[in-house]
């Protein structure tokens, strides 16, 4: 049975992936959770809530906490174990034809929804139907474009998707990204952000929603015991209200806790010197801060020199050292993390601070200081005030410290802060001059293309809005279908290389992953490794699903 899905599919994550061999692939069953001599399985594990919004394939926001809430009561085709390795999920098997373009998932079995009827390929085939060409067509919270043209149903539990093109991310953005719902309670559904129905969260993943507290973000997810991997090792996982993570950590209210890119010195960290009773985990960072221009704006967001001159202005080493206290490093102005990354490129400029350097830039531009009281004028000479818009949550001191770097060389900004759900919908519409952005930065070339500097790019609060080069373009749509790794690592290195020369944006920082975590309650958190497609703090469903983390 064949279904036309248009030309491009709209999935659910902001992130980008890994490559996706062309050659065939062929996966065995995974076996279940809980095997003999496993840990006894954990009674409740309390996380910091946050605003992710309501948890249905469209009801929640563009955080990436958010899709891990949505992650736990829908699954994937596919997903990814501790080492960045892609494993079987809904599909058991998958093979891809020796072009690339065709995929041939093998459905399990004992898939069942909550409601105890079992998952199908039919429901894989509306999936996208309903994403691509139905009602979640412009409800879709992260439009990731993908170029399969036709889903074929060849049997109960087997699905073919087909494409156009070689598409080199397939396996990370169509088999781990985009959550299976069922066919049977969508299907009457004409407005599914709206939707909040019960029915609405009848997923097949490890775990139901028991109840959401909007006005305090508090979640209460409760295991679903006859889930296909087995019996969840966490039995309930609740999100409950904190705003410091490692004093509520330290009072008892959670039990582990993320310090982000707060800045904390390592006072802080002293409770926690118990190692009887704590535990630790850091890896390199991958979520950081961005400076944004609006170059849809024009002048002076789309010269060049003005754009180079606030990167001379910033002093990105010294945000690490006096927000981070060393906790992270300046983000690489090709803007992909980390640099252990096979796409990363080595040696691109970084702009030190230099005001000598930014004050000339700013001149050239047209940005002058007219009057000598040492705030910059427009050419009308009007003085240039732009606005900064920034999110209720970023840390202030970020905010702080840009604002004093700017005011250095004669530009005195409006710093705007608004809720977190205005800015990600004013970031997104391109509603503002300037902004600072907080996101995980992807460690593949395609995340670039689709997120964030693509002209192309889909809309979301990530994208750069109104940057156009037409060298990046046409490099952009082309390493998207390179299937040989070492082409694609070379075009995503001059991918980079034009971004950091042109500046689109300036990265600022990316924050050290850390977790500190109550040992008693549960020893069993990682960082997966790299970024991939999946939100890479410590929160994912294989954390609490599973003591095991690779070898599935």
């Amino acid at each position: 049975m064949n279904r036309t899905t248009g030309h491009r599919l709209f999935a659910a994550l902001a992130a980008l992936a890994l490559f996706a061999t062309a050659c065939e692939t062929s996966t065995k069953t995974t076996p279940t959770a809980l095997e003999p001599g496993e840990p006894a399985r954990v009674e409740r594990v309390r996380i910091a809530g946050g605003d992710w919004g309501y948890p249905s394939p469209f009801g929640g926001n563009q955080t990436g906490p958010s899709v891990v809430a949505n992650s736990l009561v829908f699954d994937a085709l596919l997903y990814q174990d501790a080492a960045g390795n892609t494993i079987p999920w809904l599909a058991r098997e998958w093979k891809t034809s020796a072009d690339g373009r065709e995929w041939r998932f093998t459905m399990r079995d004992n898939a069942r929804w909550h409601d105890g009827r079992p998952v199908t390929a039919e429901d894989v085939a509306f999936s996208f139907d309903y994403i691509t060409n139905g009602a979640g067509k412009t409800a879709s919270r992260f439009a990731v474009r993908v170029p399969v043209t036709e889903v074929a149903v060849e049997a109960p539990n087997i699905v073919v998707l087909r494409t156009a093109t070689p598409y080199a991310t397939f396996v990370k953005d169509i088999g781990i990204r985009i959550p299976i719902f069922p066919r049977h309670i969508w299907s009457e559904v004409a407005d599914p952000v709206k939707y909040r129905d019960p029915k609405a969260l009848v997923g097949s993943g490890p775990y139901r929603l028991e109840s959401w507290t909007e006005a305090t973000n508090s979640y209460l997810f409760v295991a679903n015991d006859d889930h296909f991997m087995g019996p969840p090792h966490v039995k309930r996982i609740e999100a409950v209200p904190a705003q410091n993570e490692l004093l509520a950590l330290q009072r008892g209210e959670i039990d582990a806790a993320n310090p982000g890119d707060n800045p904390l010195p390592e006072e802080a960290f002293k409770p926690f010197e118990d190692t009887q009773r704590y535990g630790q985990i850091n890896a390199a960072g991958l979520i950081g801060v961005t400076f944004h221009f609006n170059i849809k704006r024009g002048a002076p967001y789309d010269d060049k020199r003005f754009r180079q001159a606030m990167a001379y202005a910033l002093d990105r080493q010294d945000i690490v050292r006096r927000i981070l206290y060393g906790r992270g490093e300046p983000a690489s102005m090709g803007m992909l993390q980390p640099s252990d990354s096979q796409w990363f490129a080595p040696n691109l400029p970084t702009y030190p601070r230099d005001l000598a350097r930014a004050r000339s830039l700013l001149d050239q531009a047209g940005i002058r200081d007219l009057d000598g009281d040492g705030l910059r004028e427009l050419p009308s000479g009007e003085t240039y005030r732009p606005q900064m818009l920034t999110s209720s949550t970023m840390n202030a001191k970020v905010t702080d410290l840009v604002k004093e770097y700017l005011l250095e060389v004669g530009i005195e900004v409006r710093v705007e802060t608004v809720d977190n759900r205005s800015f990600q919908s004013a970031t997104t519409e391109a509603r503002y001059e300037m902004a600072l952005i907080n996101y995980g930065m992807s460690n593949d070339p395609e995340w670039l293309h689709l997120f964030v500097a693509s002209s192309t790019a889909t809309s979301s609060f990530a994208k750069v809005h109104g940057w156009v080069n037409p060298r990046f373009e046409d490099l952009a749509e082309r390493q998207a279908a390179q299937l040989d790794v070492a082409e694609r690592t070379r075009t995503g290195i001059e991918m980079q290389r034009i971004i950091a020369d042109d500046v689109p944006t300036v990265p600022l920082y990316v924050a050290n992953r850390s977790l500190v975590f109550d040992k008693s309650v549960m020893d069993n958190w990682f960082f997966m490794k790299g970024w991939g497609p999946l939100y890479p703090g410590h929160l994912n469903k294989l954390v609490f699903q599973t003591t095991k983390r690779t070898g599935f």
